[in-house]
């Protein structure tokens, strides 16, 4: 008998939908409040009830939820042998063979391009930071997340620009105060969850 957790499950048809909605639930969804870190400047800017800010920054949300896709579907791609044999991640879309891999590393390059454009219409600094979100994501999912104490310091750093993202996107000053805040945050949900 063929052992479910060491092989993807059987070849499904493949449909174009099928695949629009396994790439959805690779970019895990549910996780896309991590972004909510990006309207912090807006509320502490006072600014929140400043329509073409929070214009502005629910579009910024949007785009770091699309380029936070583009680095789920990466490190699935980077992990799917062992995401196969993990009791739980061996139902991921790319690990159980709903999401054929070609498929996944043009979905993952399409999302990543899209956010950087996108990006880039909320002004160029506000794309260096997407970018910059990329290549350390990038580099957490190649080696990083096997350093110890790294990897968390890494995965706050995600959510420090995130906040400068914030106030990048609608020209707000993010102070001191609100990046110690954030990375403190980040550094305390980091560790109590590798805990």
């Amino acid at each position: 008998m063929r052992n479910a957790l060491r092989e993807p499950l059987a070849a499904q048809p493949v449909t174009l939908p099928g695949i629009a909605l396994a790439v959805f639930k690779a970019t895990r969804p549910k996780q896309a409040t991590k972004n909510l870190f990006v309207f912090a400047a807006l509320v502490f800017a006072g600014r929140a009830f400043v329509l073409a800010d929070l214009i502005k920054s629910v579009l910024a949300f949007l785009l770091f939820v699309v380029a936070c896709g583009s680095v789920y579907l990466f490190n699935d791609l980077l992990d799917v042998e062992q995401d196969r044999q993990h009791p739980t991640k061996c139902h991921r879309p790319i690990a159980s063979g709903a999401l054929p891999a070609g498929a996944a590393w043009v979905a993952a390059a399409l999302l990543a391009i899209a956010a950087l454009v996108g990006g880039y219409a909320l002004g160029p600094l506000f794309a260096l930071i997407v970018a910059a979100y990329l290549v350390l994501q990038v580099a957490y999912c190649v080696r990083l997340k096997h350093v110890v104490l790294l990897d968390v310091f890494v995965i706050a750093a995600g959510f420090v620009l995130r906040a400068v993202a914030g106030g990048v996107a609608i020209h707000a000053h993010v102070s001191q105060w609100l990046l110690l805040c954030t990375l403190q945050l980040a550094l305390f949900l980091g560790f109590g969850k590798r805990r």
